[in-house]
């Protein structure tokens, strides 16, 4: 089965739009979909009819029934006739629309961008890849099993949580430094205040506590506001999803990820700490009640 696709960016994004072209008759023999027969009679009919995926329909409020007209996408206009739920799968990030009426919207007739070949029962598809390759076309061709195809999308996906990481450990890092900077100003600006406390008995410990408390206040009070602002992008829906080629892997803040982003900041903001603490309980009593704000 020949399949059309327009996408917004064929890149990595938070918001990727994909219409798959399909021909109407046949793209359910190739993927079971759990769609009303009333659903699919209108979508059979409507040549500018569009099964759109429940989270994409989400995403920008559209309903059944409903006339879409998508600027970003050469102006491209299609019919809700249904909205589909695959529980998850990518799947629904996708609009499912006739793979010629997406053709002459692109203005590219006759062309698909890749063939779904079903093999019969027994058959290995490695060896019908190998066949299909062989054939004496006028285009080339790679071709390869679908489990082949998303571990490579796997892989693509993989690659952008280990750029995510790196760019979290340098946000740690700047924590650290600027949590260490705010406290050595405030160690600063308040050593008179730790002399008087030195002078009524208080433990070098007890004012290196007190300063690696303002510390860790700094940071986790900073950690969950921007929990918070990320939250409210997502639930917003300004933050949705991030995605390939092929495949959609949906944002998700919950409690163990709040947990562990307060945790790691405050982490990052109490080792921050430390040396201007270290610094404070070591100031001299005398020359501290000596200096002037």
């Amino acid at each position: 089965m020949p399949v059309r696709i327009m996408m917004t960016s064929c890149q990595s994004s938070t918001d990727v739009v994909a219409i798959h072209g399909v021909d109407k008759q046949l793209f359910t023999q190739f993927r079971a979909y759990d769609i009303a027969p009333v659903v699919m009679d209108a979508f059979r009919k409507d040549a500018a009819g569009a099964l759109v995926g429940k989270k994409m329909a989400r995403r920008y409020g559209w309903k059944a029934g409903e006339k879409v007209s998508l600027t970003e996408l050469k102006g491209i206009s299609f019919n809700v006739t249904g909205i589909l739920d695959q529980r998850g799968s990518a799947d629904d990030y996708l609009i499912f629309t006739g793979r010629r009426f997406l053709q002459e919207a692109d203005s590219d007739q006759g062309v698909s961008h890749y063939v779904l070949v079903k093999a019969k029962p027994g058959v290995e598809p490695s060896e019908v890849c190998r066949a299909i390759d062989a054939l004496p076309l006028t285009v080339q061709t790679l071709s390869q099993p679908e489990e082949a195809l998303v571990t490579t999308i796997l892989d693509q996906l993989a690659d952008l949580v280990r750029l995510s990481r790196g760019v979290i450990v340098v946000i740690i890092g700047v924590v650290l430094i600027a949590v260490g900077n705010a406290i050595s100003m405030t160690v600063m600006d308040r050593s008179q205040e730790f002399g008087v406390m030195r002078t009524l008995g208080f433990p070098r410990s007890a004012i290196a506590g007190v300063v690696i408390g303002e510390g860790l206040l700094q940071g986790v009070i900073g950690a969950v506001a921007g929990c918070l602002l990320v939250q409210v992008l997502v639930w917003g829906h300004l933050v949705q999803a991030i995605s390939t080629c092929a495949l959609t892997v949906e944002f998700y803040l919950g409690f163990p990820q709040w947990l562990m982003t307060i945790a790691a900041v405050a982490a990052a903001a109490a080792l921050g700490s430390i040396l201007p603490a270290w610094r404070a309980s070591q100031l001299n009593i005398v020359d501290s009640l000596r200096s002037r704000e």
